[in-house]
Order: structure tokens, then sequence, then C-alpha cells
């Protein structure tokens, strides 16, 4: 019989679209901004996720807003242009709640089934909306990764392999934002990149 194993405590859903209504809010200097990052946001969108799931795990208040936080990115270097965001930049930035961070490279969906086994949320890198091997609007492969979404739950079979994964996937476009949303094994990995980042409480602050 599989089995379901999610992480002991609540992962918010945040999203990286930005409107009219909300830019304020989110923490952008203006509307136009918050249309210059919204493509690129999902980086942040799901480090928030992550840290305020711990943050509300231990009853402490949350973390700053979307444009607050890329703000608070771009000081810090972690993200660089015609790249996106950086792996350890971003776990770098996760150390100010403290969380521990570490960010891995070369990686499978076995080494992600472990992190979640042992209570540990990940941002990984996947192709948007899980693409991968499908083909654009140009007749183009997507490619693995490219997109940073969370990882926090996962069904696995008797011998422990993984069936699916339970991911929020964040999206600047409304139809594509994706709270507590299941994933194939076979979407999955045409679409992981094999890098992505875990956390957990940094032990060493309490």
């Amino acid at each position: 019989m599989n089995k379901i194993i999610e992480i002991p405590f609540s992962i918010p859903f945040y999203t990286q679209r930005v409107t009219e209504e909300s830019w304020m809010a989110d923490g952008f200097l203006d509307f136009q901004e918050g249309l210059s990052w919204e493509i690129r946001g999902c980086g942040i969108a799901s480090l928030r996720m992550v840290i305020d799931g711990f943050l509300q795990q231990a009853g402490e208040s949350y973390c700053e807003k979307q444009g607050t936080m890329i703000h608070k990115g771009l000081k810090k270097e972690a993200y660089k242009q015609g790249v996106g965001w950086i792996h350890q930049g971003l776990a770098e930035m996760a150390g100010e709640y403290g969380l521990l961070a570490v960010a891995y490279r070369g990686k499978n969906a076995l080494d992600v089934v472990g992190e979640i086994e042992g209570g540990k949320p990940c941002i990984i890198s996947v192709s948007p909306r899980f693409a991968g091997g499908q083909q654009d609007e140009n007749g183009n492969p997507y490619g693995k990764g490219g997109h940073l979404v969370v990882a926090y739950g996962c069904e696995v079979d008797e011998g422990g392999n993984p069936v699916a994964f339970l991911i929020h996937h964040p999206s600047c476009y409304l139809e594509y934002n994706w709270p507590r949303h299941w994933v194939s094994i076979g979407d999955f990995e045409a679409s992981f990149s094999g890098n992505y980042i875990v956390f957990q409480k940094d032990q060493s602050r309490i």
C-alpha cells in the first residue's frame, strides 16, 4: 500500500502575481515595479512560504511582503540578471529568520523524498507548470528547471519509491497558481533539474 508523507507543519501558499489592487500591500514602490518583478518572483514567493511556515509553527510574526523581500534579496545580491534567483543567496536569506538552509545540486527524486521524510521542506527547481519535455508555443521542448516551487509532501510505494509529490506552485498567471498540488513522478522527473534548497530550524540559535 502506498504511503503519504508530509512535513509536520503547514506551509502557507503565496503567489508571485501582482495586480493594481495588490502592489502596495505587496511592498512594491509602484504598480510598474510590481509588474516588472512578478514573472521573476517565484524564488521569493517560495522562500516566503517556507519561512512563514516555520514562523507560524513557532507562533512568531511573518516575514516581509513580496516586494520588500525582493528588495532585500537584491541588496544581498541573491538575484543575478539573466540567471535569476541564486539558490545560495536564498539560503542565506533564510538564515536571517532562524533557519538553516543548504543548497544542493545534482540530486534526484529520492533525495527529495528523504528530506521530506525528515520533516524538511524544499524549494526545488523545475520546469514552469511541470511542463518538462512538452512543447512550447514554438514547438520547442521545455527543459528542466527555470522555476522555483515548494515541495513539502510525497506519496511513496511499498518500496519507498516516489509516486507523486505535493507542492505549492506559485505563478504570475492566475490559472497557474496551484496550492497543494500533486504532481506525478513522471512529470516531476521530466521537469526537476536536480537542484534544491532544504530548510530546517537552526538549532544553534534556539
